[in-house]
């Protein structure tokens, strides 16, 4: 999925191989979002960012000490 900041369009990008083995890329025109699903999707994005780094330290402390 990607979005047209400008406008706030939704659009999929349907790829297929043309018969000369290229890829060919075409959006299609899925909806329409809100200045408060931007908003949610920016907190979920904050709030995954903060797991992954607390995912990363606990990695970190746990292979402290250990050598091959």
């Amino acid at each position: 999925m990607f979005t047209h900041d400008e406008r706030g369009e939704i659009f999929r990008v349907a790829v297929n191989r043309n018969q000369s083995g290229e890829l060919e890329y075409s959006p299609i025109n899925v909806g329409e979002i809100e200045k408060e699903d931007i908003q949610l999707w920016q907190k979920a994005e904050r709030v995954l960012q903060r797991l992954r780094e607390s995912e990363q330290q606990q990695s970190r402390r746990q292979s402290k000490g250990i050598s091959l």
